[in-house]
């Protein structure tokens, strides 16, 4: 769907064109390269019909067809939706078309019936010429524009202010005459038949004869010829034969029109969309959206302003406008890229990847508007890569200095932790793992190219002394506990020494019980013998008394009696005192036993604590090796950090040499800059002034040529007011008539112009005129020097 917008209309009360709106805020939206069809020719011949086949609306909708005398496109108009179109290459492109205002109708001038031809010319890639019937003189003097376009429009500036420069024709429009109700047969003599580009080339060749009228055909047959190099011809018969159905022929079915017309109708299409390119001028690329919007404001522009359109100023003009407008996009897509990858790490080479594809994408948003030549889009594309490199700078120069911060807060708090950890009691094993745990941490949480290398100084001075703070409290504590065990183990001396003069008394009381008992043995067995010697001599009473026994019975009995007594009491006395020695051995070897017990169990403990004082020994001169290698660790770091802080103070100096270099070089790049501002202001002043020189000095001549025609012009024989003074052939003539100069002593007060007049009313106007034109630009002291030297001569 679409609608036709007005892109370039005339404001007859300002007596300008004015650009449409809407039609260049369609063209800035479509991106890629645009083909651009326009559609000329007379007023009322269907030139809005043909737009609207290639639109493929053949019943309603599209340009508006009128079917009265009145024209029904004023201006340029363009279709809102451009279609995209596939080359035969595969390439796609958006076309464009536009209905041009009818030339040569009632209320035309010629001059804006050249200015919308030309403009027609200028936008489009093919250049369609809608014309009714054949082509014959009329068709050609119609043409005429084309002539009258070559004089106001040139391809570069330095080609003069009056256009029609050689080379137009390289910059111009595919052009396609068209024939509608085409009815003649082509045919050459002799029945051979012709193409319709046969036909367009023989009409264009030049025609026999001479004169005025002559040379004008030719003159616009050559015009045409030279501005479309590419040139085509296309036929189209009768749309149908009735007169009364044509008028509204764009409303009508297409089955209603002859097949002849349809199928050529269908051919033209094919034809029209199989030629339109994508214009180009030299190395600037393809034409886009955005370039075209820009080329209709430069040439509408130029019109307006009375210059004359230069195809190569508009076309660099847009470019420089594409290229501004790329760079900032190239800047909104890196700061945009840059945002999309959220927080970034303060990390060189994450920083430089980030940058790499943030450029990237800038590239990227730059290649896809910019346009122009390689030096345009190159100078651009540095000024983009400038300001975002800066941005860069900044933002990495920000990220790293808080890196850096970070990296010396999480360092100090580490050392806190660390020597809070020392001072707890904790042990080297216990210390490395707090240790492990705060480089992991360390590794997450910080950044920056200075993260490794501050973590090894800080490794370098906190480590050792925590260390170090570790193995003097473990050595003092090893040390106490051996002055501990030694003094157990000097007691446990002690100890044995009492506890083994203890088993020896035990042991002389051992022996002073066995004498006992042996001593109480013998003692029982004197009893024991005293009781059978006893018992003996009681057997021989008995044998003695035994023939008494009758007399003595009482005796005998009581005898007895005592007798006996006298044996249990011996016996009972054996009986206890062998049962006290008993008691006394069992004591006594109890004793023994137990002191014996007693004396191997201190042995033992001695033993024991023996052997632990020979652990205490072993572990306290592992602890002093150990001690010893920390020790050598120690100074090993404590030169390695020596050595990274001279590094670390030689890097600093680096540093801040660079930064004076830096400092040094964006001074001299500003003062630079300011020099070559100020340049550019003198070289935009002396452009100036000499442009205004020149002006004056052609005004001078032209005055001076003309009063040296006045006084001159019987012995020159009229010769041409615009010629060089030399070529008056009366060179004895002029020096005859020249008068007396000035007094030359005023000659310094006077201006240079007084001087010239001077010397050109004294008939000096050749010296006036070398000296004038003398490369470079004479200065006033030429101008007196001069003056003085010519008065000097007539003295």
């Amino acid at each position: 769907m679409g609608t036709p917008l007005e892109l370039i209309k005339y404001n007859a009360d300002s007596g300008t064109f004015e650009v449409g709106a809407a039609a260049l805020d369609t063209l800035r939206k479509v991106k890629g390269p645009v083909a651009v069809v326009a559609v000329s020719g007379r007023a009322r011949q269907g030139k809005s019909f043909i737009l609207n086949q290639l639109l493929l609306k053949s019943t309603g909708g599209g340009f508006q067809v009128g079917a009265t005398h009145r024209p029904c496109t004023k201006g340029l108009w363009m279709w809102s939706a451009p279609q995209q179109i596939t080359a035969a290459d595969g390439s796609r492109h958006h076309l464009v078309l536009l209905d041009t205002e009818g030339i040569d109708a009632y209320d035309q001038t010629a001059q804006y019936s050249t200015q919308i031809f030309s403009l027609a010319v200028l936008l489009s890639s093919l250049f369609v010429y809608n014309q009714m019937g054949g082509i014959d003189e009329s068709a050609l003097d119609r043409l005429s524009l084309v002539t009258e376009m070559t004089k106001h429009v040139r391809v570069r500036a330095a080609a003069g202010s009056a256009g029609g420069e050689e080379g137009l024709g390289e910059h111009s429009p595919a052009f396609l005459w068209l024939l509608r109700d085409f009815y003649l047969q082509l045919e050459e003599e002799g029945g051979r038949k012709i193409t319709p580009r046969d036909y367009l080339e023989t009409a264009l060749r030049p025609v026999a004869g001479t004169g005025p009228a002559v040379a004008s055909k030719n003159a616009i047959r050559a015009s045409i010829a030279g501005l479309f190099p590419n040139r085509d011809c296309f036929t189209l018969v009768r749309p149908m034969h009735d007169e009364a159905a044509l008028s509204a022929m764009d409303s009508l079915p297409r089955d209603k029109l002859r097949p002849e017309f349809q199928a050529g109708v269908k051919q033209l299409t094919e034809l029209i969309l199989g030629r339109a390119h994508p214009k180009r001028f030299g190395g600037m690329g393809a034409m886009t959206g955005p370039v075209l919007a820009g080329l209709v404001g430069a040439y509408v522009g130029a019109m307006n302003a009375g210059a004359v359109p230069t195809i190569a100023t508009a076309w660099q003009g847009v470019a420089e406008s594409e290229c501004r407008r790329g760079c900032d996009a190239a800047e909104a897509a890196y700061a945009a890229a840059w945002a999309a990858g959220g927080a970034a790490a303060a990390e060189e080479a994450l920083l430089e990847a980030r940058h790499q594809s943030c450029l990237a994408a800038a590239r990227a948003a730059f290649e896809d508007i910019a346009v122009g030549d390689e030096a345009i889009k190159r100078a651009h594309e540095q000024r983009w890569q400038a300001s975002v490199a800066a941005r860069y700078k900044d933002v990495r120069g920000r990220l790293l200095a808080e890196a850096a911060a970070a990296v010396n807060e999480l360092l100090y708090k580490g050392a806190s932790e660390v020597a809070a950890a020392a001072r707890g009691g904790a042990d080297l094993p216990a210390l490395q793992q707090r240790l492990a745990a705060f480089v992991a941490g360390y590794d997450k949480a910080a950044a920056g190219p200075t993260k490794w290398v501050k973590l090894a100084a800080w490794l370098g001075e906190t480590w050792p002394a925590a260390a170090g703070q570790v193995l003097d409290r473990q050595a003092a504590a090893a040390r106490t506990a051996l002055e501990a065990a030694q003094r157990e183990a000097a007691e446990l001396k002690n100890q044995l020494g009492t506890e083994r003069r203890r088993a020896e008394q035990a042991e002389r009381l051992a022996a002073d019980a066995s004498a006992a008992a042996a001593a109480l043995q013998t003692q029982l067995a004197a009893l024991q013998q005293e009781a059978a010697r006893l018992r003996a001599a009681g057997d021989q009473k008995e044998a003695k008394v035994a023939a008494l026994e009758a007399q003595m019975s009482e005796v005998l009995l009581v005898s007895e009696r005592k007798q006996a007594s006298a044996g249990e009491l011996a016996e009972a006395r054996v009986r206890a005192a062998a049962s006290e020695a008993t008691a006394k051995v069992a004591e006594v070897m109890a004793a023994l036993t137990a002191e014996r017990a007693r004396a191997d169990s201190l042995v033992a403990d001695l033993e024991g604590l023996a052997a632990r004082c020979g652990a205490a020994e072993s572990r306290l001169a592992a602890r002093e090796a150990e001690a010893d290698e920390w020790r050598r660790k120690y100074s090993g770091e404590a030169a390695a950090r020596v050595e990274l802080q001279g590094q670390r103070d030689q890097a600093r100096d680096a540093l801040a040499l660079a930064a004076m270099e830096r400092d040094s070089a964006a001074r001299e790049r500003d003062a630079a800059r300011a020099e070559l501002a100020v340049a550019r202001a003198d070289l935009a002043a002396e452009a100036g002034a000499k442009t205004s020189m020149q002006s004056r000095l052609d005004e001078l001549v032209a005055e001076a040529q003309a009063a040296r025609a006045q006084a001159f012009g019987v012995s020159s024989g009229g010769n041409d007011e615009n010629a060089h003074p030399d070529a008056s052939g009366g060179g004895g003539g002029v020096a005859a008539g020249r008068g007396p100069l000035a007094d030359a002593g005023n000659v310094s007060a006077m201006t240079v112009q007084e001087i010239k007049d001077a010397l050109t009313q004294a008939g000096f106007m050749d010296e006036v005129w070398s000296l004038t034109n003398r490369k470079p630009a004479p200065k006033k002291a030429d101008w007196v020097d001069l003056m003085r030297r010519r008065a000097a001569a007539q003295q």
